[in-house]
């Protein structure tokens, strides 16, 4: 493993920990900043897949 895959696993750790977060206190956050959020992390997510990729089904 190189030093980038190093890197980008450790930012997709930070991005599921922001997402378990905002999803944990969404009923505090408002709906316009949820969305713009939403849109950020979607985006995100195409360049730095975290443990949930959307190819790959959540386990429970």
């Amino acid at each position: 493993m190189g030093f980038l895959d190093k890197v980008k696993g450790m930012a997709g750790k930070a991005k599921d920990a922001v997402d378990d977060q905002v999803e944990k206190h969404s009923d505090k956050i408002p709906d316009k900043i949820e969305g713009a959020y939403d849109k950020a992390s979607d985006a995100a997510e195409k360049v730095i897949p975290g443990d949930e990729s959307p190819d790959e089904p959540a386990q429970a």
